[in-house]
């Protein structure tokens, strides 16, 4: 049976379900991340689109389109925490950050970052031992 991860935003308005492992599990350095979230990289789990089910407070989801790029984020409207963001092959990106939140603190191992990606992009260095992809 393929593994499922449930998230919620703060206030438990808005639930989604992921299934399956995801695509990608790491940092991204890209420019587009760093423009479009405000932040100097971004830790992330990658789903495919059709992965992610919104169960409780799909009403309450709102899409947010960047003006220029093909980049969405997805907010709860009542406490306003953002819940996953789409990339440009509308691949469904969730922050480690909500992860941890939504696991008591912990990222489980199989949700774990593998690799940065878009490293020759960044901003900022990072030391650790995980392979850096251009």
């Amino acid at each position: 049976m393929a593994e499922s991860y449930s998230f919620s935003c703060d206030c438990g308005a808005v639930e989604f379900t992921v299934k399956g492992a995801p695509k990608v599990r790491g940092f991204c350095h890209c420019a587009d991340c760093r423009n479009f979230l405000k932040v100097p990289y971004h830790s992330v789990d990658v789903w495919e689109k059709d992965q992610l089910t919104v169960g409780k407070g799909a009403d309450r989801l709102v899409e947010f389109q960047h003006p220029h790029k093909k980049m969405k984020r997805f907010f709860c409207s009542e406490c306003g925490d953002t819940l996953f963001n789409s990339n440009s092959a509308d691949w469904r990106v969730v922050s480690q950050l909500l992860v941890r939140r939504n696991n008591g603190g912990e990222l489980p191992d199989t949700l774990a970052p593998q690799n940065h990606f878009h490293y020759g992009e960044r901003i900022v260095d990072i030391d650790d031992d995980l392979p850096k992809r251009a």
